[in-house]
């Protein structure tokens, strides 16, 4: 067995209550990964670490490039777990179904990045990028009718807050697929206990966007630089395995094959509960409060 391969039997996987589908818990972010050789080669950099978990969305670009890196590994594509994201446009631009004709904007945004991808046919999930107002209910009821034809084979989110989550899954909505995911920005630096919380508890598993918040600055935080070095571990490191330790499927990115390896290994130390309280602790109330209302603008705009 290779080096990659071992990595990747390692990993621990999440399983999602509601359908009993397992996910493994390191993804590797496609944010900004340029869409021609370059990017493929990074993909390629990451399969050799052993990433099997793969986080792309229409809005990158990228979702052809990834199925070509992927496609050249040589392996099968049910070794892969590969999640995209509808992007805004597409549910502004007319989510209304049209059984005659078989057709609406989401159906054909999400089937232009199955055929980008060009591997399978099929996305393991697929999530609604960011809740558009008035628009994410009839968009994920077109998700739920191309999961009903196998091409997605679950269904999530991303963004949303609990009162999204419960305006979405209300009787009267009739979803039929429970999310199985919800993606948000989550790290020592933006944790929002009670949010975590509030999915966990009803089977929805939290993914953890920006799990390194950005890098820069607070890796160097003198409270974070402690606990690194008393695992002698780099700081991003002990961010990434506090998400681990959270029950949080973990995204982050890097360029580097060095830093790939470096962040996935997080299986030899394990941290205290006293550094998780520590860890939990980083994260101010002015900064959460910052945060909502940069979503609650942004969601406005959408």
């Amino acid at each position: 067995m290779s080096t990659a391969a071992a990595a990747a039997a390692e990993e621990p996987r999440l399983t999602v209550p509601s359908s009993g589908c397992s996910i493994p818990q390191l993804a590797f972010g496609l944010y900004r990964v340029p869409a021609d050789e370059a990017g493929e080669s990074i993909v390629a950099e990451a399969v050799k670490a052993g990433y099997r978990h793969f986080d792309t969305a229409s809005f990158y670009g990228n979702e052809r490039t990834l199925g070509k890196a992927l496609k050249a590994s040589g392996m099968p594509r049910s070794e892969f777990f590969v999640v995209s994201k509808v992007w805004n446009d597409a549910q502004n631009e007319g989510t209304v179904w049209n059984d005659a004709q078989n057709e609406g904007t989401v159906r054909e945004s999400v089937l232009k990045s199955i055929d980008a991808l060009d591997f399978g046919g099929y996305y393991d999930l697929f999530l609604i990028h960011w809740p558009v107002p008035g628009r994410f209910v009839q968009t994920y009821r077109e998700l739920e009718r191309l999961h009903r034809e196998g091409k997605l084979r679950q269904l999530g989110v991303s963004n949303f807050s609990p009162a999204e989550y419960e305006d979405l899954t209300s009787e009267d909505n009739g979803i039929v697929v429970p999310p199985a995911v919800n993606q948000f920005e989550v790290s020592p630096f933006m944790y929002r206990p009670r949010d975590v919380s509030y999915f966990q508890r009803r089977g929805v598993l939290v993914s953890a966007s920006k799990a390194l918040h950005r890098g820069g600055e607070c890796l160097e935080d003198e409270r974070l630089a402690a606990i690194a070095k008393r695992h002698s571990v780099a700081p991003a490191r002990v961010m990434l395995r506090w998400g681990v330790q959270k029950g949080l499927a973990v995204v982050c990115k890097t360029a580097s094959p060095a830093r790939m390896a470096e962040n996935r290994a997080l299986f030899d130390f394990s941290l205290s509960q006293e550094e998780m309280n520590a860890l939990d602790g980083l994260t101010t109330a002015e900064d959460v409060a910052k945060r909502e209302q940069l979503e609650r603008e942004r969601k406005l705009q959408l």
